[in-house]
C-alpha cells in the first residue's frame, strides 16, 4: 500500500497527461455540489430564505407555465443565435438523438459523432448505441421534437463559484409526451445552461439581479404574470446586459466548458430488455467546416462518474490503478460529515462514458458491488482505512465508496437510494420517482390552464430544495460589502522607539463583491499611516481572508500604540476597524521581542 503522498507510477503517468492538456482532461470537472455549497451561506441565519417559496423560485412545474415554452422555442433560439445557419431547429434537435445511432446515421444530418465511433467507446469507455431513443432522429412526421414537453425549469444559484465567474445553472428538463403510464417508453433530456455573470469584476455581487428575480417569483401569486417572468428569465435574460439562459454559449461552447445537455433515456422495448436505463452527457457546439457552420451535440463524459470497474482491484490497466491511488487523496473531501457539502473531484480521464441507475447484469455501474469483487484481504479498502484513521474519522471504506457513487450520475438518480452514508448522514432520502426527480404525467390529461403541478419527488422537497433556498436567502441577505475582523490572540509585539518593525492584520470578506484594485478596495489608515492596498491581479471573494503586510517605524512615544485602519470603497467605509498594538520600548531597552 503506498504511504501517503507516495504515488504509484501510474498515478504520476496520470498528472502527466493532466499536465499536457490530454484530451481527457479538456472537459471541465462538472458536480451537482460545490459552488456555494460550500461557503458559509450553507449556515448564515436568513430572514429571506424563509419568505421564499421553493415551488416558485426553486422548481417550478405548474403546468399552466411550462405548457407555455415548447422545445422548438428552444431550439428556433439557439439557432438564431447561430445565424440561422447549418441545421434547422428540427434538425439540430435530430442530431442529437442521431448520436445513438450508428454511423453514417440520417443522410441529411451529416457529419455529427455517433455511438459507433472508436469502436463503440467514449474516452475509453464502453458507449452503446440506443436505436430505439435513436428513431426521434428520423424525419418522419408528426416532427419528433413536437412529442417532447417541458415539465420543471429548475434554479441551481447554489453551484455558482464563491468568485462568481458564472451565476450557477438554470435548467429545463423535457419528456416524451407519453399519455399513458408506460414506464417503459419514457425519454427526458435536460438542457442545463450556465449563467455568465453580466459583471464579473463585482464577483458574485454581479449575479444579484439573478438572484432576486427569482426569488421575486415567490411574491407572485397570478400564475400567469409569474409565467411570463419565467419566460422572460430564460428567454430574454434581466438587467442591462439582458443574458438569457437559452444562449449557444451556456451550454458547453464557452473558454470553459461550462454548460451542458443531458440525456434520461429509458425507453425499453418489453420486459428483460437489453436497453437498460442510461443518462448521457452532451455539449452543444458552434462547429465550421468547408461546408459552413452548424450547431451540434457532441457526446462527453458523464461527469463526478468515474468508471465503476475501476473500484474492483481486479482491475489492473494503469488507468484503474492510477484511480484508486488516486481516489485515497480525496477520501477527506467524501468524509465531510455533511449531507450536503461532502464531494470530491474526478479527473475527466475516469469519467464513464455513460451512468445507469438500473441493476445491469454485470453491475458495472455499481461501486459497492464492484469493491466487493476484489480479494479479501481487500489493499484498495485498506488504503481507504488507513486514510479514514488518519484523519479521524469513524466512517468505513464502505461508506466512502457508497459516498462516491451517491455523486455519480446514476446513483442520485437511484441506485443509492436508502443506501447508508454514515455518520450523521445516515441513509440517502429513498424519496426518487423511480429513476427521476420530477415526475412527466398527469391525470387525467391537463388542459389549457391547468392549475396542477407535475409532481417532485421527496427528496427534491425534502432535503434538496431547502438547502438551495437557504442558501439563496442567505445570500439575499449578504450585503454587498463587509468585512471582519478579529485581533490576534498572541502577545502584543515590542519595539524600541523609532526602530522599524513589520506588521500584519488579517481582514476576512462577508460580503458578495470581490475585492480588488481594480474596485479600488482598500484599508485606509485613520491615523495617517500607510494606507493598505491589494496587490494588482489579486481578488479576495466572499469568505477568503486577506493577510496585509506592512512596516513602520516605531513612534518616540513609549507605551501602547495602536494603528487602526477601516476598509473602504470609493471612499465609502465598511466592516469593523482595523487594529494592531506595539509596545513601544525606550530607545535604550534592550532589543525587540517579539
Amino acid at each position: 500500500m503506498p504511504a501517503r503522498h507516495s504515488f504509484s507510477p501510474c498515478l504520476l503517468w496520470v498528472g502527466l497527461l493532466l499536465l499536457k492538456g490530454s484530451s481527457a482532461s479538456a472537459e471541465p470537472l462538472h458536480s451537482e455540489r460545490g459552488g456555494l455549497q460550500a461557503t458559509s451561506l450553507a449556515h448564515r441565519p436568513s430572514i429571506t430564505a424563509a419568505t421564499l417559496d421553493p415551488l416558485r423560485s426553486l422548481a417550478i412545474t405548474d403546468y399552466s407555465i411550462v405548457s407555455t415554452i415548447t422545445p422548438r422555442m428552444v431550439f428556433d433560439q439557439l439557432v438564431a443565435q447561430a445565424g440561422n445557419t447549418g441545421f434547422t431547429s428540427e434538425q439540430l434537435f435530430r442530431q442529437l438523438w442521431d448520436t445513438q445511432n450508428a454511423a453514417p446515421g440520417q443522410p441529411d444530418l451529416p457529419g455529427g459523432p455517433h455511438c459507433s465511433d472508436h469502436g463503440n467507446t467514449l474516452n475509453g469507455a464502453p458507449y452503446f448505441c440506443r436505436p430505439t431513443e435513436g428513431t426521434d432522429a428520423g424525419s418522419g412526421a408528426p416532427p419528433s421534437i413536437d412529442r417532447y414537453i417541458l415539465v420543471g425549469l429548475f434554479n441551481r444559484f447554489d453551484l455558482a463559484p464563491v468568485d462568481g465567474s458564472h451565476c450557477g445553472e438554470y435548467r429545463m428538463s423535457f419528456a416524451k409526451f407519453v399519455p399513458s403510464p408506460q414506464t417503459r417508453s419514457k425519454n427526458r433530456f435536460i438542457f442545463e445552461g450556465v449563467l455568465p455573470n453580466p459583471t464579473p469584476e463585482l464577483g458574485l455581487e454581479g449575479c444579484r439581479p439573478v438572484a432576486q428575480a427569482w426569488a421575486h417569483l415567490s411574491t407572485v401569486d397570478d400564475p400567469i404574470q409569474r409565467g411570463l417572468l419565467v419566460k422572460s428569465l430564460f428567454f430574454e435574460g434581466v438587467g442591462p446586459s439582458r443574458n438569457p439562459v437559452i444562449h449557444i454559449g451556456n451550454y458547453g461552447d464557452n473558454p470553459s466548458g461550462a454548460g451542458q445537455l443531458r440525456t434520461n433515456q429509458f425507453i425499453q422495448m418489453g420486459v428483460g430488455s437489453p436497453e437498460p436505463w442510461m443518462l448521457r452527457e452532451f455539449k452543444l457546439k458552434h462547429q465550421c467546416d468547408i461546408t459552413g457552420c452548424t450547431l451540434r451535440f457532441i457526446p462527453v463524459t458523464t461527469k463526478a462518474t468515474p468508471r465503476g470497474d475501476f473500484f474492483n482491484t481486479q482491475n489492473t490497466s494503469p488507468l484503474a490503478v492510477s484511480f484508486r491511488d488516486y481516489f485515497i487523496t480525496q477520501v477527506a473531501s467524501l468524509a465531510v460529515d455533511d449531507f450536503h457539502r461532502f464531494n470530491y473531484v474526478v479527473p475527466d480521464l475516469y469519467n464513464a462514458a455513460q451512468s445507469s441507475p438500473q441493476l445491469m447484469r454485470d453491475g458495472v455501474d455499481d461501486f459497492i458491488a464492484q469493491v466487493n469483487k476484489g480479494p479479501i484481504p481487500n489493499p484498495f479498502l485498506d488504503a481507504i482505512q488507513t486514510e479514514l484513521q488518519r484523519i479521524g474519522s469513524p466512517l468505513t471504506p464502505h461508506h466512502i465508496v457508497a459516498r462516491a457513487e451517491s455523486l455519480s450520475c446514476g446513483g442520485c438518480h437511484d441506485r443509492s437510494k436508502g443506501r447508508d452514508l454514515g455518520g450523521s448522514t445516515g441513509a440517502f432520502p429513498n424519496g426518487s420517482l423511480r429513476f427521476v426527480q420530477s415526475n412527466d404525467l398527469l391525470f387525467p390529461q391537463p388542459q389549457p390552464g391547468d392549475p396542477r403541478l407535475y409532481g417532485v419527488s421527496s427528496t427534491h422537497t425534502s432535503t434538496f430544495l431547502p438547502f438551495r433556498q437557504q442558501i439563496l436567502g442567505a445570500f439575499l441577505d449578504t450585503p454587498p460589502l463587509d468585512a471582519s475582523f478579529a485581533p490576534p490572540t498572541s502577545a502584543v509585539a515590542s519595539v524600541q522607539a523609532g526602530q522599524s518593525f513589520s506588521g500584519t492584520v488579517v481582514v476576512t470578506n462577508t460580503g458578495t463583491t470581490s475585492w480588488s484594485a481594480a474596485q479600488d478596495i482598500q484599508a485606509l489608515s485613520l491615523d495617517g499611516t500607510e494606507d493598505l492596498r491589494l496587490a494588482s491581479g489579486e481578488a479576495i471573494h466572499l469568505g477568503q481572508a486577506k493577510t496585509f503586510s506592512f512596516t513602520h517605524t516605531a513612534p518616540s512615544t513609549v507605551g501602547l500604540v495602536t494603528y487602526r485602519w477601516r476598509m473602504q470603497r470609493d471612499g465609502t467605509a465598511f466592516g469593523p476597524e482595523l487594529s494592531f498594538t506595539l509596545n513601544v520600548l525606550p530607545a535604550s531597552s534592550a532589543a525587540p521581542r517579539p
